[in-house]
């Protein structure tokens, strides 16, 4: 919009201005403003509404009809509005994206003196962390955040079944978790874990003393205690 132009008029002291020029001066004055909020940069803030989306991998875009486009300022502390700072005039299209969610829009039209306010739909849960809990407790909040897991091995190497992983791996912890804690997990995803191997005691025996005896009677009473005589190696005294 231009401004129309005017004949600058100069008024003495102790003379009255008249009706026409003050007049005159108001209808200056707001075409003045007109001019500013139809020609000028606008900002405009976004509100964000989804409290879990980590707002440093938020984007908040806004892309006129022409195909100008621009991106806000991230919020500085945890909560706050993103904030385009210079936003030419015309009709926009506000969106948000960030990981786990799905992309959100709104239309706006610039100049504009009201906050957009955005929130998108979750499409991915987090992980837990669940490492150095125990087997049964880790699948328990994995089954509360709604995280499928395909498989658990121990760092032997051997699978564990995670719908029944058996008695000996009821205290093991997590020592490893696939995603790592905080990663966005798509319902196509699973969780993978590496527990450690259940502790086995070994029997054992205290081993009788067999200073004296025969080799027959030495292998009898080894074998009382259920162990096998081995290899045996004579020597001869010597002379």
């Amino acid at each position: 919009m231009a401004i129309h132009p005017y004949v600058p008029k100069e008024v003495k002291a102790g003379e009255p201005v008249t009706a026409q020029g003050w007049n005159e001066i108001v209808k200056a004055v707001l075409a003045l403003a007109q001019y500013l909020e139809t020609s000028e940069a606008t900002s405009l803030k976004v509100k964000v509404t989804n409290a879990d989306a980590d707002p440093l991998r938020t984007r908040v875009t806004a892309v006129r009809d022409d195909g100008l486009s621009a991106e806000a300022v991230a919020p500085v502390t945890p909560g706050g509005d993103f904030l385009f700072g210079a936003l030419k005039p015309g009709s926009y299209t506000v969106r948000a994206s960030a990981p786990g969610f799905e992309e959100v829009s709104a239309p706006v039209t610039i100049p504009s003196g009201t906050a957009v306010s955005l929130t998108m739909k979750a499409s991915a849960v987090k992980m837990p962390s669940i490492f150095g809990l125990e087997l049964p407790a880790a699948l328990a909040t994995l089954k509360t955040a709604q995280v499928n897991v395909s498989r658990v091995v121990d760092v032997a190497g051997r699978d564990v079944a995670p719908a029944n992983p058996g008695a000996e791996y009821s205290t093991a912890p997590v020592l490893v978790q696939l995603p790592a804690e905080g990663e966005y997990v798509q319902p196509s995803m699973t969780a993978q874990l590496v527990v450690a191997a259940p502790l086995v005691a070994e029997a054992a025996v205290e081993m009788p003393s067999l200073v004296g005896l025969t080799q027959t009677e030495a292998q009898k009473a080894l074998e009382n205690i259920g162990l096998v005589l081995g290899k045996v190696v004579v020597k001869q005294p010597r002379q």
